[in-house]
């Protein structure tokens, strides 16, 4: 029998650590496929990818800034894989190339624009023209078009990230410098337009801290909102909804590391880092964060995150370091790899996920969009920071209430009901929502719900605390249809 050292398994286990891409919750993330950087290639974008909107599996859009111009432009992608999949025919480094969204006479060039949120086909882009419109386009099987309908902002402050919940309500970022903070402005679902009217601003929220505030995400239900902000190396949480406004839940701590060392030569320095992009994976309720090096920082190439965040309290529960997988694949920072799965010259500054939770990430200094995938499931984190959580991945087919239970029940219980998928033209859009609690006579007592909310399985507590002793019926409405069923106090 062999007796195995100590030292072996040290060096065993160092070399696993070492070759370990990503600390994950049961599996790993490894790179499917990158867009190549090659003049030659007729799949490449050909230049700078700040952000990427993804669709369904190798769907997705990358919107292409040159960083020495004005120009913008948008590349989109169906089936896509290393060598296919563009749509449409463009330079490789252009001149001058900007995507224009046109209605008839009306049209607007996109113009430092920094990000893409998506819905079904559709995008959104905020544009920082005259009027920092809210563009909106579609992809479809052969290009991108323009969909005839835009929200005039009239900001006063150049926009940057962007993201859309379930009704359509758009939710942008402002401003934001070294001295002044950044704002959240959320507009009005109901005023996207195509005749040029100046949307309703619903709420206007300004960030604590100064700084520029680089990506923001909603739930589809619109009551958890995330900004980050790269200064500060922070990201902020807020509870609420965009009719009751919101506020900054202190309960949520992102925790980072605001620097990193690198070496360059014979010497070792040290890079600041911070939040750029984020998402929110609504059936999954994780937090996606890309954390990286700011524009042109000399050692921008060793340093690239996505960080994989509980909803309710900012803690890390894994990350895809995307420098160290770019390293691994191609023996250096500053290189894409021969087979195609590796971008190199890391700048992973957003982020976004398909129908089957595969990532998608810019590498802005590769000209790339690299695509991963995951060996195992995604969990599911309950969401425990709001009255009413949406409690499993599936879109019920029908419109059930629960028994409460307890039941009977001193003070509070726990009701749950199903709100079925209704389809309309842009996206599965969220309905008016009512629970109501009445007594043996009729009269209501409480109003649990009364908000819009998307196709879901739901689960919400009520606190009968104020209440006698006593049977109570309680009511689930969606538009014309009821489901009335009763429970029992006893103190």
């Amino acid at each position: 029998m062999y007796k195995i050292s100590t030292l072996f398994l040290f060096l065993v286990f160092t070399i696993i650590a070492n070759i370990t891409y990503a600390q994950t919750f049961d599996g790993e993330w490894t790179a499917d496929y990158v867009t190549p950087d090659d003049a030659f290639s007729s799949n490449s974008i050909g230049q700078r990818v700040i952000s990427v909107g993804a669709f369904e599996e190798n769907s997705f859009v990358a919107l292409v800034r040159r960083s020495d111009h004005k120009d913008y432009y948008l590349v989109g992608y169906k089936n896509a894989n290393h060598d296919s999949g563009r749509l449409g025919n463009y330079p490789y480094n252009p001149d001058s190339l900007q995507t224009k969204w046109i209605n008839l006479f009306d049209q607007s060039f996109l113009n430092e624009a920094k990000d893409i949120a998506t819905a079904g086909s559709y995008f959104y882009v905020p544009n920082n023209d005259a009027q920092h419109n809210i563009l909106m386009f579609e992809l479809k099987d052969d290009s991108i078009y323009t969909f005839p309908k835009r929200l005039k902002t009239n900001s006063t402050e150049d926009l940057w990230a962007i993201d859309v919940d379930g009704a359509e309500n758009v939710f942008v970022t402002a401003g934001g410098d070294s001295s002044t903070a950044g704002k959240v402005l959320v507009y009005n679902s109901a005023n996207w337009k195509s005749d040029g009217k100046t949307g309703s601003l619903l709420q206007e929220i300004t960030i604590p801290d100064p700084g520029q505030l680089r990506g923001i995400t909603v739930n589809n239900n619109g009551t958890v909102l995330y900004v980050s902000n790269w200064l500060k190396n922070k990201v902020y949480c807020y509870t609420g909804s965009p009719s009751s406004g919101y506020t900054l839940y202190n309960g949520f701590n992102f925790e980072a590391d605001s620097t990193f060392e690198y070496t360059l030569g014979v010497d070792t320095k040290t890079g600041r880092v911070g939040p750029w992009g984020l998402q929110y994976i609504d059936t999954k309720n994780i937090l996606l964060i890309t954390h990286d090096t700011n524009f042109g920082h000399e050692g921008r190439y060793h340093y690239g995150r996505v960080y994989f965040a509980n909803p309710n309290t900012g803690e890390i529960l894994d990350t895809l370091d995307v420098a160290q997988w770019n390293f691994q694949q191609a023996g250096q920072y500053d290189n894409p790899d021969s087979n195609g799965t590796a971008s190199g010259y890391t700048s992973v500054f957003n982020v976004d996920y398909d129908n089957n939770y595969n990532l998608y990430t810019t590498s802005y200094y590769g000209w790339a969009v690299d695509k991963w995938k995951y060996s195992s499931e995604l969990p599911i984190i309950d969401l425990t920071i709001t009255d009413v959580k949406n409690t499993q991945q599936n879109i019920p087919t029908g419109f059930t209430l629960q028994q409460n239970y307890p039941n009977p029940f001193n003070p509070t219980t726990t009701i749950q009901y199903t709100i079925p998928n209704v389809k309309r033209k842009l996206h599965t859009t969220s309905q008016l929502v009512q629970l109501k609690v009445y007594d043996v006579l009729g009269k209501e007592v409480a109003t649990i719900v009364n908000k819009e909310q998307q196709p879901g399985f739901y689960k919400v507590k009520f606190d009968a605390s104020k209440l006698s002793s006593g049977i109570y019926f309680y009511t689930l409405y969606l538009g014309e249809k009821r489901i009335t069923k009763k429970l029992t106090l006893i103190k």
